[in-house]
Parts: C-alpha cells; structure tokens; sequence
C-alpha cells in the first residue's frame, strides 16, 4: 500500500505528462499539411486532456477533493530535454514525429503499468489499468500509421512522393 504522499506525487507527474503529451500532439497538428494527420493528432491532443480529467477526479476522490498542481520532472520528458535541450522537439519527418510519439506513449503505458501494480484497489489501481489500455490504443493507432508511411510511401491516404513522375 502506497502513502498518501507519494501517491500524490505519481499523479502529480501523470497530470504533468498528459498536458506535456497534448502540447506535443498540438505542435504535431499544426505542423503537418495533411488533413488527415492533423485531425489524428488533435485527437491525440484531446484524449490527452482527457486523461488528465481522469486523473484529477482520481485525485478527488482519493484524497482532498481540491485541485492538484503538476510538477515538472516525469522521466518521459526529462530524458528528451537532457538529450535534445528542450522539452518538445523541433519536427522532422511525419516518420519522426510519430516515431517520437510512440516512444512517448510506450513510457507512459510502463508508468501506469507500474503504478498500478504498486497499488491496491482502494487507491484507484482500476483508474491506472485504464490509462495502460488508453495508452496502448494510442500505441496501435500510432504504430499502424507509422507501419502504413513506412512500407507505401503513404501517409493517411496521401501519397508522399510519387516515383512515376508527372504526367501531361
């Protein structure tokens, strides 16, 4: 059974690593041209302030009833700025950016998974056995996308590059 305080703490970090997910499926959206894309990644965005709803209403009912503020340090992003020197990168390719994405999606799946099993029933385990699901439906959703640009030269039904040449 986990204490009051560092419970606090996990959910601190899971609400930090939400809004920090929906800034970097935001830039996501507004950097890419194709349609498609963008409204996946606004999906992406929304379904992460979602998760922070959850959360939050997990902290409620487990501990104060008040707000919860969330700190800067989960280890997802923490590890980018030490290796890149900021907190979002700069896009590359839409390979890239979903790459970076199911990076991200993986290591908050894992916190969850963790968490979850350092907690009992009466803690919310339910709530994190959540996200871990949430959180993988982002991973195929990403993978599938990446697997579809990869191996057709296709992005969300848009064809990147042609290797036919123009045509009169």
């Amino acid at each position: 059974r986990m204490d009051k305080e560092a419970l606090v703490q996990i959910i601190q970090r899971a609400i930090q690593a939400e809004r920090d997910g929906n800034r970097f499926y935001s830039r996501a959206a507004g950097a890419t041209r194709d349609p498609k894309a963008k409204n996946m990644f606004e999906q992406l965005a929304r379904d992460e302030l979602y998760h922070v709803e959850v959360i939050e209403d997990l902290y409620r009912d487990l501990l104060t009833g008040g707000t919860i503020e969330p700190v800067k340090g989960y280890p997802i992003f923490e590890e980018r700025e030490k290796e890149s020197g900021e907190e979002i990168p700069n896009f590359g390719s839409e390979a890239e950016v979903l790459e970076q994405a199911i990076r991200d999606e993986i290591a908050s799946r894992d916190f969850y998974r963790e968490t979850a099993a350092s907690l009992g029933l009466e803690q919310g385990q339910e709530v994190f056995h959540d996200l871990v699901e949430m959180e993988e439906g982002h991973i195929r959703l990403l993978q599938a996308e990446l697997d579809f640009l990869e191996k057709t030269g296709f992005y969300f039904d848009h064809m990147e590059f042609s290797v036919e040449g123009e045509r009169d």
